[in-house]
């Protein structure tokens, strides 16, 4: 059977190119323009005009695979139920994102008027698998979507096909395809039998993380190596959806340091809480002599109600011509471009000075978030906030690295001596809590008295 970029030379070029306007094309073929519409017309639906006339480029559709190349795309709000938001369209040389009428849709339109995007766009890829659970979906899903078993390699179609095909519960509160949302909207009727009561954490985590480790248990890709699984809790006032890390079984020192370090987070949330930052809920539970570090998730309302989210990179990505190198460069670039309101710039700008101030060298762009909506976005509750620097490296070891915070800077003068404060604090709590060995109490006394040293500086 010939195709019909073998019998027509327009879909050769639009093949190569992407989205191309008329001119080039009537140049590039050395044809009229009423030759070049009737070969444009002869591809039928397959190709798509762009824009208005004068400036109309042209764009040939693109299947995936046996998946098509349009699907729609679903938004799933806090009380659980899912809306038509748009179609997502597959062309060569990337993607087009045709949304519906909306304050989000419209800020979109003014960054990428043509709805065209080189990849999968921006507020989509956040969903991309990754870290422990990324590792568990490659391990299971990729034999059976024939990909690759390491997500790292996916392609955004390889990230496409395992969003039509088990999409139903990824992070934020996009669906993409009617399957995924058929699976979404049934998990809704089982997935409350599966709750664990809130007594019950102490003997029913212990089983989920050995499934964990067994690949057994997956589900919304959050970042992050430690070990973790999600579920869902029942609680005096309702459900909530939480994300568990844990540590190992075992009382080797590697897993005594993650031990130390799950209490360390949850202290860290603590404190913010008090200082009324915005932070993520978490609790310790211990069982099976393992310990867990709840955290409540902030992308689910109860059961099933969702909230869209945007990394930090995803939105720099997506909305910004460079990144920028830290948190505080971040905010002040936000701020500048009108997407983050002054307060929460200064939010942001807190936090990442707590956590440089406690140890934290895992402040990537995507440990930070915003709701997703229309700007100025308002940044999630804080989390993943603990001094990594302690952490145990790749190969097990608990290297000696040097806790050497940066100094206060003049960009930082607003918000330093606070978070110094809040940091000397966290660093007392850390040292008096019994759940912390005596090994990591020296460690915070020594670190809680560098940053006071540098709090004696201001004077």
């Amino acid at each position: 059977m010939i195709s019909q970029s073998e019998i027509n030379p327009v879909a050769l070029i639009l093949q190569t190119r992407g989205a191309t306007s008329g001119s080039v094309l009537a140049r590039e073929l050395n044809v009229s323009q009423p030759t070049l519409s009737r070969r444009l017309a002869a591809l039928g639906s397959s190709v798509e005009r762009i824009g208005a006339r004068r400036s109309s480029r042209y764009a040939l559709r693109r299947d995936v695979r046996n998946l098509g190349s349009s699907w729609p795309i679903y938004r799933m709000i806090e009380s659980g139920q899912a809306s038509l938001w748009g179609e997502l369209r597959s062309l060569h040389g990337g993607f087009r994102a045709l949304l519906r009428p909306s304050a989000v849709s419209s800020w979109l339109e003014t960054l990428y008027p043509d709805q065209l995007y080189p990849g999968l766009p921006f507020f989509i890829q956040d969903v991309r698998p990754q870290g422990y659970i990324g590792r568990a979906i490659g391990r299971r899903a990729g034999p059976l979507l024939g990909v690759s078993t390491d997500v790292r390699d996916w392609s955004d179609d390889d990230v496409l096909a395992y969003m039509l095909a088990e999409g139903d519960d990824l992070l934020g509160d996009l669906i993409l395809g009617e399957h995924a949302l058929e699976r979404a909207l049934r998990r809704m009727d089982t997935a409350e039998a599966g709750a664990i009561e809130s007594r019950d954490r102490a003997a029913a985590f212990p089983l989920r993380a050995e499934a964990a480790q067994r690949g057994d248990q997956v589900g919304s890709s959050a970042g992050g190596e430690q070990p973790k699984f999600l579920a869902l809790v029942r609680r005096p006032g309702g459900i909530s959806n939480v994300l568990v890390k844990f540590s190992s079984a075992d009382r080797s020192p590697v897993q005594r340091r993650w031990m130390d370090l799950l209490v360390s987070e949850h202290l860290a949330a603590e404190l913010l809480a008090q200082r009324h930052v915005p932070g993520a809920r978490t609790e310790i539970v211990d069982g099976g002599g393992r310990r867990f570090l709840e955290v409540e998730r902030f992308d689910r309302v109860h059961a099933f109600g969702r909230r869209g989210l945007l990394t930090l990179g995803s939105l720099e990505d997506g909305a910004l011509d460079a990144t920028s190198p830290d948190w505080l460069g971040a905010s002040k670039v936000l701020e500048a471009a009108g997407l983050l309101r002054p307060k929460d710039a200064r939010r942001l700008r807190w936090v990442a000075c707590f956590g440089d101030l406690i140890g934290n060298s895992d402040m990537h762009r995507g440990n930070a978030s915003f709701l997703f909506g229309a700007p100025p976005f308002v940044p999630t509750p804080a989390y993943d906030m603990l001094p990594m620097l302690h952490a145990p490296g790749a190969q097990g070891e608990l290297a000696s690295r040097e806790f050497s915070p940066r100094p206060p800077m003049p960009g930082v003068a607003d918000v330093w001596p606070d978070a110094a404060a809040a940091a000397v604090e966290f660093w007392a709590r850390v040292e008096s809590d019994p759940r912390i060995s005596a090994d990591y109490r020296r460690i915070a006394e020594s670190c809680g008295a560098r940053v006071a040293v540098l709090q004696a500086r201001l004077g």
